[in-house]
């Protein structure tokens, strides 16, 4: 099991101090390029400042969740919970990628029974379940995808606890030794852990992929314990079944993961977020797959921000308006990158000049903010959870 060190006094000192000291080069950066003086073409120079405060308020944002790197400590106990484990099955999937994950998840050594939800009823896998002591279900009324069909096992397996794992990630033997005791306390609806991947190696779009999550697995989580935010990911997330039926069931929807968590803090439940990888999964390696995934979840989560939030804002803590409310506009990140473009090529092939600064200074106002930036990231990397280390230079919520 590889975990992340937990961060010494030191460590959140020493921090904290550049977290200020990079705040201090924001707000002089900002008030230079906010400076009357400098604006040339005004609607390209208010282009220009938009893309750049909204990259300046995605590091702020970042910088805020550095404020409580921690790694939860579970309460005593001794209890011994019942335990269901659930995978899915689609048509189409491989059927060599299914059957290794049910036999991991029998490998389990925690006493847990394991369940397919099976959207194909496929007489194959009857069988295969039949052999590894697999329990197999399907069912006629395919409604609200994935959530729909783990709700339709849950009708029917009795565990106090409920793992959730796609089909395409494999637990390791020891995957329940260390998030169970976390369930001694009774607040607790759920545990998340780290979403690694063992495919790295098919191409650079899956290794892109994968490395753009390792950071967020990393620091951006851990911090998440401490202000009561920790999402449930898709995958490798444990459910204390009363927790779940007291939202009846998993939430739908494009995005059921972040909507399940949401209904569950809103209703007063905790979530713990253990910073150690236990499974392994694989990410998207080709542009198709990974534009596919991330055009869903970006739909997923902007519906959950106009639809659901406005529903349930009341019931959150503050730390949670905050978190549900600033996490979908991640994916704005798009038309920023748009900005980005337009604006450089205008000014070129018009001859137009949207700032007007000496480069020098320019240089200089933004320099210890840009030093901060680094500093920061570089330190970070002691906690980053995955194969390798992310980059640098990899800004916002989803790296």
């Amino acid at each position: 099991m590889k975990q992340a060190p937990q961060p010494t006094r030191s460590d959140m000192l020493s921090l904290r101090l550049m977290i200020a000291i990079g705040t201090l080069g924001l707000c002089f950066f900002l008030f230079c390029l906010l400076n009357p003086l400098h604006i040339g073409h005004p609607v390209l120079y208010w282009m220009l400042v938009s893309a750049t405060v909204f990259s300046c308020l995605r590091v702020l944002h970042e910088w805020y969740h550095y404020l409580f790197i921690s790694i939860p400590t579970p309460k005593s106990g001794n209890k011994r919970f019942t335990v269901d484990i659930l995978t899915t099955f689609c048509p189409g999937e491989p059927y060599e990628m299914i059957v290794e994950t049910l036999e991991a998840m029998q490998a389990v050594t925690y006493p847990h029974t394991s369940w397919l939800c099976d959207e194909a009823g496929d007489p194959y896998l009857k069988e295969i379940c039949r052999k590894l002591g697999v329990r197999h279900i399907t069912r006629n009324h395919r409604t609200n995808a994935k959530a729909g069909n783990i709700n339709n096992a849950l009708q029917y397996a009795t565990g106090e606890l409920c793992v959730v794992l796609d089909p395409d990630h494999i637990p390791a033997p020891n995957l329940l030794d260390p998030i169970i005791p976390f369930f001694n306390d009774e607040k607790i609806g759920y545990v998340q852990i780290v979403q690694a991947y063992y495919n790295l190696g098919d191409s650079l779009i899956a290794k892109g992929a994968a490395q753009q999550t390792f950071h967020f697995y990393g620091p951006m989580m851990m911090t998440m314990n401490r202000y009561g935010t920790v999402p449930a990911i898709g995958a490798n997330c444990t459910f204390r079944r009363s927790a779940l039926d007291a939202i009846g069931g998993h939430a739908a929807g494009l995005a059921e993961d972040m909507h399940t968590a949401m209904q569950l803090h809103a209703k007063g439940w905790k979530s713990a977020y253990l910073p150690a990888v236990l499974t392994e999964g694989r990410v998207p390696s080709t542009l198709s797959a990974y534009y596919k995934q991330q055009l869903k979840w970006s739909r997923g989560c902007l519906e959950l921000l106009f639809v659901t939030y406005p529903k349930l804002f009341k019931n959150f803590t503050w730390a949670q308006r905050f978190h549900y409310g600033t996490a979908p506009l991640h994916y704005l990140s798009g038309l920023i990158f748009l900005l980005n473009f337009i604006v450089p090529v205008v000014s070129l092939s018009m001859g137009i000049i949207p700032f007007k600064m000496d480069l020098v200074l320019f240089g200089l106002a933004g320099l210890p903010f840009l030093v901060s930036i680094l500093a920061i990231r570089h330190f970070v990397q002691q906690w980053v959870m995955g194969r390798g280390k992310g980059g640098i230079m990899c800004w916002g919520a989803s790296c």
